[in-house]
């Protein structure tokens, strides 16, 4: 009996009087059919066909005005007649132009000795109570190049006399992250500043003496080695100081870039 009563329990709460195929019945369709019928969610209901209608009625009316407008979008009948367009703010970037090589040179070189103001001086008078050569009237920086491209790219050791004086001192590798560019600009500035006499440093001829400094293998200098293997000038075609220089490329300007650029003058 207490097994019967808890199965009893178990079933659905229906009243045993409902007679469900009558139920059914009375719905007048497939029970399935209703309930799928009254279902209704969030975000799934039927769109208005008002709605629908409302939009097509806006589309039509702003095709219809864009349409009358013609050239809405079109710069020339938007603008009048004679319209100037006015300078811009911003302001164009002037050309650069050729500059004589050396100035040139020596306006890059300048900022390269930066590196050798500390010791040298500004004038090039070096430090001579503190061990310290100038470089102004110096046989090292007037004289052949090869040797003085090695000191400033190497450094040097051990004694050397400079204008009648000897310095026993230990000079660093000051231009060893240089380039050709930068250490013909350094070179030149410091061989035609302060009364100085020597001649323009190319680029090709840095480049000439920055393979033989790395041929020999690094390492200091000494005014020994300098005299017996470097004493010479660096090869590589000489450069007049008046000869125009590209200020991108540093390569001399042609004749025929002369004329383009004259042309252009006159056009703008």
């Amino acid at each position: 009996m207490a097994d019967h009563s808890k199965s009893r329990d178990l079933r659905p709460d229906l009243d045993e009087n409902i007679n469900v195929a009558e139920a059914h019945a009375a719905l007048k369709a497939a029970p399935a059919v209703g309930r799928e019928k009254s279902l209704r969610e969030n975000g799934m209901e039927s769109v208005s066909l008002w709605l629908l209608l409302v939009s097509g009625v806006v589309l039509l009316v702003a095709g219809a005005v864009f349409g009358q407008g013609g050239g809405f979008l079109n710069y020339g009948e938007l603008v009048k007649d004679g319209y100037i367009q006015g300078n811009s703010p911003v302001g164009e970037e002037e050309p650069l132009l050729p500059q004589p090589a050396l100035s040139f040179l020596q306006k890059q070189g300048a900022k390269h000795y930066s590196t050798c103001n500390g010791c040298h001086g500004p004038g090039g008078a070096g430090q001579p109570g503190n061990n310290i050569p100038p470089l102004a009237g110096s046989e090292w920086v007037n004289g052949n190049t090869e040797k003085l491209l090695l000191i400033v790219h190497n450094g040097v050791t051990g004694p050397i006399s400079v204008a009648g004086a000897t310095y026993n001192s230990q000079m660093g590798a000051i231009g060893a992250n240089l380039g050709p560019k930068e250490m013909a600009s350094l070179l030149t500035y410091i061989r035609t500043s302060w009364g100085n006499t020597g001649d323009i440093v190319t680029p090709e001829m840095a480049a000439n003496g920055l393979a033989i400094s790395k041929k020999r293998g690094g390492g200091k200098t000494t005014a020994e080695e300098l005299k017996k293997s470097h004493d010479k000038m660096l090869s590589g075609a000489k450069l007049a100081p008046d000869t125009l220089l590209d200020p991108e490329t540093w390569e001399p300007v042609t004749k025929a870039d002369d004329s383009q650029d004259a042309a252009e003058g006159a056009a703008n």
